[in-house]
């Protein structure tokens, strides 16, 4: 099933549903037309600070809500006044809509830190391995205007942590292969071992 709106700059914003039989819809100003799933309250201020000036005499202080599902191309719906904005109506990259380790992807914008300068501290580095260490060696989560700088109008918190269970995981998946290959290898080599090289060694 597609479900499709069309954005401020006229463009179609299409997203095909996994369900095959129609249903009934969740209805309400704070449900996304596109992915169903309940917008946050955004503030004007936030919005006019992403979005394209052009765009600005489209916003209103009330109705406007912001979306955080990541396969859906709407960023900032209004049900009430049918008003849409997609990716390409603001000129700042949304780090909601992009997956962990997508290049140049945001993740505080307070503090002008990239997910990648937090990963290398993860992952490279392996010298963080909670928020607060992740503040000490990045200054992410650090600043006060999220309400401005960040398109959800909210704080980096919640992301950072969603990032560092992922690398987490990465790390633990990594370790575990390493360990597999070392037992692999050891097994191939007293499998093809001549048995009379063991005679000799003194326990």
């Amino acid at each position: 099933m597609k479900r499709n709106v069309v954005s401020v700059s006229n463009q179609r914003l299409d997203l095909e549903s996994e369900e095959e039989e129609e249903k009934e819809e969740p209805r309400g100003l704070d449900i996304c037309p596109l992915c169903l799933n309940k917008g946050k309250r955004v503030f004007k201020k936030t919005m006019s600070n992403h979005v394209w000036p052009k765009y600005w005499k489209l916003i209103d202080e009330q109705g406007f809500f912001f979306c955080e599902t990541r396969p859906c191309l709407i960023v900032y719906f209004n049900n009430d006044k049918s008003i849409y904005f997609g990716l390409n109506d603001l000129h700042s990259v949304v780090m909601h809509k992009l997956a962990i380790e997508s290049l140049f992807r945001p993740v505080c914008y307070c503090m002008s830190v990239l997910e990648e300068t937090i990963l290398e501290e993860l992952l490279v580095k392996q010298c963080c391995d909670s928020l607060e260490d992740i503040k000490a060696y990045t200054s992410a989560n650090k600043g006060k205007s999220c309400v401005i700088t960040n398109p959800s109008g909210r704080c980096c918190g919640k992301p950072i942590k969603e990032i560092i269970e992922w690398a987490r995981e990465k790390r633990e998946k990594a370790d575990e292969e390493v360990l597999q290959e070392a037992e692999a290898c050891c097994v191939a080599i007293l499998e093809h071992a001549d048995p009379e090289s063991f005679r000799n060694i003194s326990l």
